[in-house]
């Protein structure tokens, strides 16, 4: 009987990589779920002013940068803003874009800063994209809705208002990063 060791070891190779993906594939859309889920939960939250919530399905896209990939991460913010739209019965409407224009922000500047700053703290990383993510929204409701709005007391507002909900999302990622380690 003719034994090909090498097709053995390619065979075990493939099916070590195959359960890698399925692994990653699965771990993403467990967070794509709960950045979703996080989402609708904030939104019938009372707030004045559009940016103004604490954005904890950011926590999720942070922990995709971190865990699987700068690219996972973007993509758990995408597909997260998408879900979410839909179960709440408002996908391609303004408030959806103005959410999709936020996590797309967030994302971009969280994986940016993970890459150009590695050994950037998740507090100041997440931060960033708390401001990220209000700047968007902001420009998006400004470009829509409020041409003649004060963009500038928007601007030193949100501040105050990214700073501690961005050192939560922080918080909570160390937290899954810790348990799930």
């Amino acid at each position: 009987m003719y034994f090909n060791a090498g097709a053995s070891e390619q065979t075990t190779e493939q099916s070590l990589s195959a359960a890698g993906q399925t692994a990653r594939y699965t771990l993403l859309a467990v967070l794509v779920a709960s950045a979703a889920a996080l989402q609708i939960i904030e939104s019938p939250l009372p707030r004045f002013l559009p940016w103004l919530k604490p954005g904890l399905a950011n926590a999720m896209s942070l922990f995709a940068i971190i865990r699987i990939s700068l690219s996972a991460g973007i993509l758990v913010a995408l597909m997260r803003t998408a879900v979410a739209a839909m179960f709440l019965g408002s996908f391609l409407s303004p408030v959806h874009l103005i959410s999709f224009a936020g996590a797309a922000a967030a994302a971009l500047i969280m994986a940016g800063m993970r890459k150009l700053l590695p050994d950037a703290g998740l507090g100041v990383v997440s931060v960033g994209g708390a401001l990220a993510n209000n700047s968007a929204q902001l420009a998006i409701v400004q470009l829509m809705f409020a041409g003649s709005m004060s963009f500038w007391f928007h601007i030193a507002l949100m501040v105050w208002v990214a700073v501690p909900s961005g050192l939560i999302v922080a918080k909570v990622t160390i937290e899954l990063l810790r348990r799930t380690t």
